[in-house]
């Protein structure tokens, strides 16, 4: 299903399950989907939405949406229906550019397409104009179109932690709590797992080619 997406737009999928499980929602909506996309291209939306950080993004729908206890982020959570046209839209818009691949600003298209969710009113309250973000786009007024990464040429790197609830960095990007599971493209990563009160845990991880990986930290009380 995601094979046109480029790396960015498949981790904003990711992202976007990860959002949906830690709002206990049994479902991926599309806010959902916005806060994914602000989360895998903060260059992206810093650009476009320049009024609004992630913080802004996710107080707005906090306000607007029930919190229930979180589910486990190994549950491979179904999309809605709206979210299904959003990456519906998301390939049309791709093609209508000419596009050969599906990033994070295509689905930001389908998120705007998409006028009765509560990702398009919150996007469109801060300032993003569909017509105006689809000519940048046609135009490539930002940075050009990353490739796919091979079908093949990815992990899955499922991270947990001892104590639970620990936050881990990428990289030096934060991508959740554990445990999580993560895609990662072949490769080396530097894991950094840290909890308030113990040593933080740090590690280097060679990602396979399409093979499923484990990480278990042991924290160490700090002191």
């Amino acid at each position: 299903m995601f094979e046109r997406y480029t790396g960015s737009g498949r981790r904003a999928i990711f992202f976007a399950r990860y959002e949906a499980s830690q709002y206990g929602n049994p479902y991926i909506e599309p806010e959902h989907l916005l806060l994914g996309v602000f989360r895998a291209d903060k260059q992206l939306t810093d650009r476009f939405i320049k009024n609004a950080t992630l913080a802004d993004i996710r107080k707005q729908i906090e306000d607007r949406t029930e919190i229930r206890p979180k589910t486990s982020t190994s549950v491979d959570l179904p999309l809605t229906s709206a979210s299904k046209r959003v990456l519906s839209y998301a390939a049309d818009e791709a093609e209508r550019l000419a596009h050969k691949h599906i990033g994070p600003h295509h689905l930001l298209l389908g998120l705007l397409r998409e006028e009765g969710s509560l990702a398009a009113e919150i996007l469109r309250g801060n300032g993003l104009d569909p017509d105006t973000f689809r000519e940048a786009i046609a135009s490539f007024e930002f940075a050009p179109q990353e490739s796919p990464l091979p079908k093949q040429d990815f992990s899955v790197v499922r991270i947990i932690s001892n104590p639970v609830g620990a936050e881990i960095e990428i990289d030096g990007k934060f991508v959740g709590h554990t445990p999580v599971e993560v895609p990662l493209a072949a490769g080396e990563w530097n894991i950094r797992i840290t909890r308030t009160g113990f040593v933080p845990w740090e590690r280097k991880l060679l990602a396979l080619p399409s093979a499923k990986q484990n990480i278990a930290a042991d924290l160490v009380k700090a002191g």
